[in-house]
């Protein structure tokens, strides 16, 4: 118990002594410090002033990235890596900054040079470029061109054996301008040396149904006019786009040439043009003027008068006007229709709706003649419509005039002419 209340008591004193030791001990740790920091400075500033080299040494260590602690001249190298404590360094560092500020430097007689900026650099920290993860390329795509909405230019079909295609260049046809009477007054002017625009003239007036009674006269008599020397013959003309030629190959027949061609009228249409009056006889290696339709009628009632027309759109031309007759009290109907498929007949026999006489075929007697075309309405005003058409007339008197049941008659020879040109489904237009 002795020994441990000695022991207890030599440690309070230990302790005791040690407190008492530190506490006078502080003071003189801090006024160390204190001179110290104050030695750095002014060392600092002498060195400045008189552009020491080892100046350096006070700067960061940019390539360490970290600063690089300053050995102070009284402490050497050995020292430092000896064990030497701070409170060793901080003294040492006292003692040279003493002995330094005591005998301070004589400025030089001349001006001194400018010193060096020792300040480092501040560069400003810049953030890596971050490597966002790119998703795979996506292949180049070529564009495509595509098509323009503009008209596109058919060429004429080919006609086959033995046909010159150069002649069946046409050069473009000047546009057409201006009202429908300038139209028939050009028309009219250059008929005689350019039937083909005189005809597209002519017919785009015809058509358009602006002229009076006696301008459509005029038109259509000087477009019938055009037609037995455009259409009504053998003659081919190269500048005429509605024709072409083509060369009879072995094996062929005018209805053969008609469906393989297909041009869409009858055969007979074909032998008319080319004048051929035995169809057996022709011989290979013939020349032939063939039509290219499509083909309509537009029929008016005003002046009892069917155009037969070629073409479609602004290219339809008008190759045949021809005159006929109409209902007795404005029994017509009008609007649009079409031939009615498997209604076109030779010689038909018929029997009147009224008086019930009957007619056989071939009879000379019979009021509707030898040709015959149904017309089924296409419009709601007329598609319930039925028993109307169009077909020959034995009664000559009554063409220009309202006498029939209200059909559309012609004479024996123009309703042979329609009824060649427009085949089943043929547009027919009454106005």
């Amino acid at each position: 118990m002795a020994l441990a209340s000695q022991s207890t008591r030599s440690d309070r004193s230990f302790n005791g002594s040690n407190r008492n030791g530190l506490a006078s001990l502080l003071p003189r740790v801090a006024l160390i410090s204190l001179a110290a920091a104050g030695a750095i400075g002014v060392g600092y500033w002498i060195m400045r002033a008189d552009g020491v080299e080892s100046a350096d040494s006070l700067l960061p260590n940019s390539g360490a990235g970290s600063f690089a602690l300053s050995i102070p001249s009284g402490v050497t190298a050995k020292d430092a890596n000896n064990g030497a404590t701070a409170l060793d360094h901080a003294l040492a560092l006292t003692d040279t900054t003493t002995s330094s500020s005591s005998a301070p430097p004589t400025p030089p007689a001349t001006a001194p040079a400018a010193a060096p900026n020792l300040v480092p650099p501040i560069e400003t920290p810049t953030t890596p470029p971050i490597s966002t993860p790119v998703k795979d390329a996506a292949p180049a795509v070529t564009p495509t061109i595509e098509p323009s909405n503009a008209p596109t230019i058919t060429p004429p079909p080919a006609p086959g054996n033995g046909f010159d295609t150069a002649q069946q260049i046409t050069p473009p046809t000047s546009a057409i301008t201006g009202s429908s009477a300038e139209q028939l007054a050009r028309g009219l002017t250059v008929a005689a040396n350019d039937p083909v625009q005189a005809r597209a003239l002519l017919s785009t007036a015809l058509l358009s149904g602006q002229l009076n009674a006696a301008e459509s006269h005029q038109a259509a008599s000087a477009l019938t006019r055009i037609g037995q020397t455009l259409v009504f013959t053998p003659v081919y003309n190269a500048n005429d786009p509605t024709f072409f030629q083509y060369t009879i190959a072995a094996g062929d027949s005018l209805e053969k040439i008609v469906r393989k061609q297909k041009l869409g009228c009858d055969w007979r249409l074909v032998a008319r043009i080319n004048n051929i009056k035995k169809p057996e006889s022709i011989r290979v290696g013939q020349r032939l003027k063939l039509p290219r339709g499509p083909f309509s009628a537009v029929i008016s009632k005003r002046d009892y008068r069917v155009d037969l027309c070629m073409g479609v759109g602004e290219s339809r031309v008008v190759f045949a006007s021809l005159p006929c007759g109409l209902g007795e009290a404005n029994g017509t109907p009008i609007g649009r229709f079409r031939v009615k498929p498997g209604s076109k007949l030779l010689d038909p026999e018929w029997a009147h709706p009224v008086t019930g006489e009957h007619f056989e075929s071939n009879n000379p007697k019979n009021p509707i003649g030898e040709h015959w075309l149904g017309l089924e309405g296409l419009e709601a005003t007329n598609a319930q419509l039925a028993g109307y058409g169009i077909h020959g007339t034995i009664d000559i008197d009554s063409i220009g005039h309202d006498r029939s049941l209200g059909c559309v008659r012609l004479l024996a020879d123009d309703v042979a002419v329609v009824w060649e040109s427009l085949p089943d489904g043929a547009t027919v237009e009454i106005r």
